[in-house]
């Protein structure tokens, strides 16, 4: 019996008799239905797969070759969506593979042994070599078919960078009203749950499903801004402001694996020696070298290894923001909310003679709500790996993303050892 689409197309019904196995049924129903043979191999480009039952049971792949029952058999179409073919959902290719190819000895057996091969020992011994390369043969072409419906995506590889032990840290990412994406990919759909995040996968859902909300993309207007609740949706103080989503103090902690710590509005290098430290005093924002959007990076002077130590230098990166940091619910004058920045920094390693490398990285947010009377100092401290006496470090430094007011300056005051 043909169910569904199948049963509209071919009939319903078909008596067969002497059948021994249920792929002589299969086989059966391809000879006399060409085009039945050329759905069922396409099947699962449309997501659909097969569910073949006897007696209220399902049966799988290993039972096509067991003998016929005595009750009808039934071949339903099952709607199976992008995820691998699970429990009792077989495919179609799989079907036909299983009742064309693989029968026994099948293609394999002495017929085709004896065209290909010499003079045979034993009918018994070559239907069980016959057999056995059955088997793997349908379990290569299955779970073939099974990657081509459902391909695993994979992360993105790092290239030729390599850390050696060096600091090697992701950010959080931002936590905010219209902003909550971290960053973290994801591939995962089962059962009701959120999920978000940049790289997630869309889910689609035949039928009747029960399942969590998708959060594709967050919109607020305002339409009326003459009756506000309040003017910031927080006090504006810039010891509030978080890196990687932890509060900054005046002393370190770790922001998601990078050590970091407040410092004084004031500070400065006051002295530049490439031995020790390097004074930049270039940034993002208006007035400076670069504008505060995506892909915007600034690279500097080279930084030299400390003379005569043979251990991992801790390296100091020194940022200040100013101008304020906050963004607007909506348009101007609307309420204030927590404004961030996002940014790479990168330590690259050059060897002379050699290809250079990355020896530390982090991804940073910065997030707060402060106004332009106030100034945020503060720095990270990097690992960088074992070095020689002619190595040599390039900071590199590159916007992510960034929701803030169109006055704040992101500026990189410098960096090299013991800085903080």
């Amino acid at each position: 019996m043909l169910a569904g689409e199948l049963g509209e197309k071919y009939g319903t019904q078909h008596e067969y008799y002497n059948l021994r196995t249920p792929a002589d049924a299969i086989k059966l129903l391809c000879v006399n239905y060409p085009q039945l043979q050329k759905d069922l191999v396409t099947a699962h480009e449309n997501g659909i797969g097969y569910k073949l039952i006897q007696s209220g049971a399902a049966m799988g792949y290993d039972e096509l070759h067991l003998p016929f029952g005595s009750k009808p058999m039934m071949l339903v179409p099952v709607i199976s969506g992008s995820g691998r073919a699970t429990g009792q959902i077989l495919l179609g290719v799989g079907l036909v593979a299983a009742s064309f190819l693989f029968p026994g000895a099948g293609l394999f057996g002495a017929s085709a042994f004896g065209a290909f091969g010499g003079p045979i020992a034993a009918a018994g011994t070559l239907t069980a070599v016959g057999t056995a390369l059955s088997a793997v043969g349908a379990s290569m072409i299955l779970g073939g078919v099974a990657n081509l419906i459902s391909p695993q995506p994979e992360l993105p590889k790092l290239g030729n960078n390599r850390f050696d032990n060096g600091t090697n840290v992701r950010g959080t990412g931002a936590q905010g009203v219209t902003r909550g994406a971290d960053g973290q990919q994801s591939y995962g759909f089962s059962g009701p749950a959120n999920t978000v995040g940049t790289g997630a996968t869309v889910p689609v859902i035949y039928g009747e499903v029960i399942t969590g909300g998708h959060l594709m993309a967050v919109d607020l207007q305002v339409t009326d801004d003459s009756d506000r609740l309040a003017k910031t949706i927080v006090p504006p103080d810039v010891s509030r402001t978080t890196i990687n989503g932890e509060r900054l103090k005046r002393v370190f902690n770790s922001a998601a694996g990078l050590d970091t710590k407040r410092l004084r509005p004031e500070y400065k290098i006051r002295t530049t020696d490439n031995d020790r430290r390097i004074s930049i005093n270039q940034g993002f924002g208006p007035g400076l070298e670069k504008t505060l959007e995506e892909g915007r990076s600034i690279s500097n002077d080279d930084l030299k290894y400390k003379k005569g130590e043979n251990k991992r230098k801790k390296i100091d990166v020194i940022f200040k923001i100013e101008g304020g940091l906050f963004d607007r619910i909506s348009g101007a004058g609307s309420t204030e909310i927590p404004g961030f920045i996002s940014y790479e920094v990168k330590l690259v390693l050059e060897r002379p003679g050699e290809q250079n490398f990355t020896g530390a990285s982090a991804g940073v947010t910065v997030q707060g709500l402060f106004h332009s009377n106030e100034t945020l100092v503060y720095g990270h401290r990097f690992e960088v790996p074992r070095a020689g006496k002619t190595d040599e470090l390039r900071l590199r430094v590159e916007i992510v993303d960034a929701e803030t007011v169109n006055r704040t300056k992101l500026t990189i005051i410098g960096y090299g050892y013991d800085l903080i």
